[in-house]
């Protein structure tokens, strides 16, 4: 008697063994490829700044408009050669080349503004160490909030404001407890801050009105109409200083550039591969990262303020995270909502249709046996 069952209790053990063994090494390779993805996105990210900020040293490369401009061509260069090695990952590179003259229309405000935002960003260097700078920067998520309520792609709501409000107290704390402060620093890094999302902001405006590209074909347009405008400034400001210290660091100003369209990539990959929490986790970690690194190798002074505004600032970006992804779930289930009710109506029509002919047949018979 114990035979027969313990049989079955075997083979219901080894085919639930056999369904969910696959189901191990998926989550394990999903796993895998959350920490390589994000791992490589934090380094990449935090060397490129600790470079930047090693590049703009008076007795290195410390010409903020050339070292831009060199970025924008070496990425451009850079996108052609990537694109033609691998196509298949400009999926929108079509849509754009049918579309040139609209796209170029768009992109060359953008361009500007981009690359005011840069250059102003690689000025700061010179004046404020990295922490401070990256402590500032946490401020972009209330300041694309306010920009985008008054423009209408946002809707205000007090929640927002309340959790907004914890960063905006957390980057004021930072800004306070720096000790080497220096104004200029502060001005050029708040105009960077200014145009890099007012540049996303009309990025946004444009994309979702007239055509959504992927994150590399972007870089691909962009990097060419930021060129025009930095060309023109380089042009303008141009010494023999440029090319001296060009010469003597050639190498490092290559690959500080190399870098930086390394990072485009990995922010393309970590955006297609990765989740929305994912990806927060990961910007947490990186800025993390960021300030260790630029007080480790640049000896820059945390005050106990700064480390507890940074702490602050993080749990309210933590806390927004977690109210975009509700609203964006929310909007979802209302969009699966509204499908499954449109799809009920058409199939109550159908319906209706099929047992009114039915009707129509049934009279027409009875009508004709009459």
């Amino acid at each position: 008697m114990a035979g027969p069952a313990a049989g079955r209790a075997s083979t219901i053990s080894n085919t639930s063994e056999t369904q969910s063994s696959p189901k191990q090494p998926s989550q394990m390779a999903a796993i895998a490829q959350t920490v390589t993805i994000g791992g490589a996105y934090i380094l990449t990210s935090s060397a490129l700044i600790s470079f930047n900020k090693y590049l703009m040293q008076p007795q290195r490369f410390s010409h903020a408009l050339h070292l831009t401009a060199i970025h924008m061509v070496v990425t451009f260069l850079m996108s052609l050669c990537l694109y033609g090695c691998a196509p298949q990952l400009y999926p929108t590179m079509g849509l754009a080349r049918g579309n040139m003259g609209k796209l170029f229309k768009s992109m060359l405000p953008l361009g500007a503004l981009f690359a005011v935002a840069l250059f102003c960003s690689n000025q700061a260097y010179r004046y404020s160490s990295v922490a401070f700078l990256q402590f500032c920067k946490q401020g972009n998520v209330a300041l694309i909030f306010i920009m985008s309520c008054m423009v209408g792609l946002q809707v205000f709501s007090w929640t927002k404001a309340g959790v907004l409000s914890i960063v905006i107290m957390g980057c004021t704390m930072c800004a306070h407890g720096e000790i080497h402060f220096v104004m200029i620093g502060l001005l050029l890094q708040l105009c960077s801050q200014f145009f890099e999302c007012s540049k996303n902001l009309l990025g946004e405006l444009i994309m979702s009105r007239d055509m959504k590209l992927d994150v590399l074909t972007f870089v691909f347009f962009q990097a060419p109409c930021s060129l025009l405008f930095l060309l023109a400034g380089a042009i303008a400001t141009y010494t023999p200083d440029v090319r001296e210290d060009f010469v003597t660091s050639w190498h490092l100003v290559l690959a500080n550039a190399g870098l930086a369209f390394f990072l485009n990539v990995l922010i393309a990959l970590t955006l297609k591969k990765l989740s929305a929490l994912a990806f927060v986790i990961i910007g947490v970690v990186k800025d993390a990262c960021i300030v260790a690194s630029s007080s480790a190798l640049f000896g820059d002074p945390i005050s106990m303020t700064q480390r507890l505004g940074f702490f602050v600032t993080v749990c309210g970006i933590v806390l927004w995270s977690h109210l975009k992804m509700q609203e964006q779930a929310q909007k979802k289930e209302q969009e699966e909502r509204e499908k499954q009710k449109l799809l009920y109506q058409n199939s109550q029509v159908i319906d209706y249709g099929a047992s009114s002919e039915t009707t129509t047949d049934a009279e027409r018979n009875e009508k004709e046996n009459v």
